[in-house]
C-alpha cells in the first residue's frame, strides 16, 4: 500500500512538470502582458510607426515634412529684409562706399593717378592742377606735368599747364573756351618718361543747387 502510494505521488509531479513544460511551449506569440491573447500581429516589430519619434506609435508628422527646410531657420532677420539678397530694406546696408569729397580749394579730384591731383578752375577760368596726399593736403610738383583738351569737339581747345612760382600747383596757359558745359580731357604724366593717365568728364561750370561747390566737383548723390 504504501509503495502505491509513493508510486502515485511520483507520477502526478512528472505530470505537473510535462504540462508545465507543454505550456512553456505553446506560449502565445506578441502576448507581453501575460492575458493570454497577443498585443500584436505577426511582424508587427518590423513595421516601426514611421516619423515616430517620441515613441508614442503615433506619426509625430507628416511625410515629407524633413525635406521642407525652413528657409529662415538659423537667420536672425527682420521683417522685410529679404528685399535684397542677404540685406535689409536698404540692399546697400552693411556695404562701405568711399565718400565723394572736394579738393581743398574745392575742385573735381581725379583719383586714377597717384598721387591724387585736383582739378580746379579759377575764377578766371584757368585751370589748376594741384597734387593731394592721402590726408587731401597739397604737396609740391615734382616731375609731373599736365594738358587738358576741351570745348567743341570739331574744333577742341588745347590748355598746356605749366608750375606755378611757388611750385605748389600746375596752372593753364590760357583760359577755357566759352560755355559753362563741354567734354574735357585731362592728360597727367607723373615723369617725363611715364605714360599719360587720361580723366574724361564733362566740364559743367553751373553751380550745384544742393551743395556748395560748381556741378563738374559736386559731392551730392545725383548724376552728373
Amino acid at each position: 500500500m504504501k509503495l502505491t502510494t509513493t508510486l502515485a505521488a511520483t507520477f502526478t509531479a512528472l505530470t505537473f512538470v510535462i504540462v508545465g513544460c507543454d505550456d512553456k511551449k505553446a506560449a502565445v506569440p506578441h502576448d507581453h502582458d501575460g492575458d493570454g491573447k497577443p498585443d500584436h500581429g505577426p511582424e508587427a516589430h518590423g513595421k516601426p510607426v514611421p516619423h515616430d519619434h517620441d515613441g508614442d506609435g503615433k506619426p509625430d508628422h507628416a511625410d515629407g515634412a524633413h525635406d521642407k527646410a525652413d528657409p529662415h531657420a538659423g537667420h536672425d532677420h527682420a521683417q522685410g529684409e529679404h528685399k535684397g539678397p542677404d540685406h535689409g530694406n536698404d540692399a546697400h546696408a552693411g556695404h562701405s562706399h568711399a565718400e565723394k569729397v572736394a579738393g581743398p580749394n574745392g575742385g573735381k579730384i581725379i583719383t586714377n593717378v597717384e598721387p591724387h591731383a585736383e582739378f580746379f578752375v579759377t575764377a578766371e577760368r584757368k585751370v589748376r592742377i594741384t597734387f593731394l596726399d592721402d590726408d587731401n593736403k597739397a604737396i609740391a610738383v615734382a616731375n609731373q606735368s599736365a594738358s587738358i583738351v576741351c570745348g567743341d569737339r570739331s574744333n577742341p581747345t588745347t590748355l598746356t599747364l605749366a608750375k606755378e612760382a611757388y611750385g605748389m600747383s600746375l596752372v593753364s596757359d590760357i583760359t577755357l573756351p566759352a560755355g559753362n558745359n563741354f567734354p574735357t580731357i585731362v592728360s597727367i604724366k607723373t615723369s617725363p618718361e611715364a605714360q599719360p593717365v587720361r580723366s574724361k568728364f564733362a566740364l559743367n561750370l553751373t553751380d550745384c543747387p544742393s551743395c556748395k561747390y560748381k556741378e563738374y566737383a559736386c559731392i551730392c548723390d545725383h548724376g552728373h
